[in-house]
């Protein structure tokens, strides 16, 4: 059963450690993914989704110009981040995981997404949706992303690890 992620309805958010003290925020406003459920047996479903690198916000204008240049995701060469599921499962209640290859920039990994199965949405006009919860915590360096810089106190501008959180709505098609 093919499933769409709502775009107008879902969220894809991160967060990375800044001055190793706070976190910084940002999201991105343009990504689209599907889903191909078997409903009669989930492990046999698969998963796949974009993300434009571009459309990266973090709410400092000069900071996702930054982003978006050749020292972060360099957006002109590689202007989509992608996924693509290998494996889903196993399934405990309403949580399970979903193995996928992650390409950033030019390179792929091997990566694994938490998710919580918040379940259908029930008596919605446009017809079936069903709704995800997604979590991951990636480290940029895997990915060719390196960037930062010492601060006046010795301590790095940035930390290595970045918290992904989606919040997805998929409509059925």
């Amino acid at each position: 059963m093919a499933w769409k992620v709502d775009p107008t309805a879902s969220k894809v958010e991160f967060t990375i450690k800044h001055l190793m003290i706070t976190k910084a925020r940002g999201h991105f406003e343009s990504f689209e993914g599907s889903l191909n459920m078997d409903e009669a047996d989930p492990q046999a479903s698969s998963i796949e989704g974009t993300i434009d690198v571009a459309s990266i916000r973090t709410g400092i204008g000069l900071r996702d110009g930054n982003l978006r240049s050749s020292a972060y995701f360099d957006a002109k060469r590689f202007p989509q981040m992608s996924f693509r599921s290998t494996r889903i499962g196993p399934f405990e209640g309403d949580r399970f995981q979903v193995f996928g290859d992650l390409t950033i920039k030019e390179t792929t990994r091997p990566v694994v997404f938490d998710i919580v199965n918040k379940g259908e949405v029930p008596g919605v006009q446009d017809g079936r949706r069903w709704t995800f919860h997604a979590s991951i915590v990636l480290n940029r360096k895997d990915f060719g992303v390196y960037w930062n810089a010492l601060t006046e106190l010795g301590g790095l501008l940035l930390g290595d690890d970045v918290a992904g959180e989606l919040e997805l709505q998929m409509v059925h098609e």
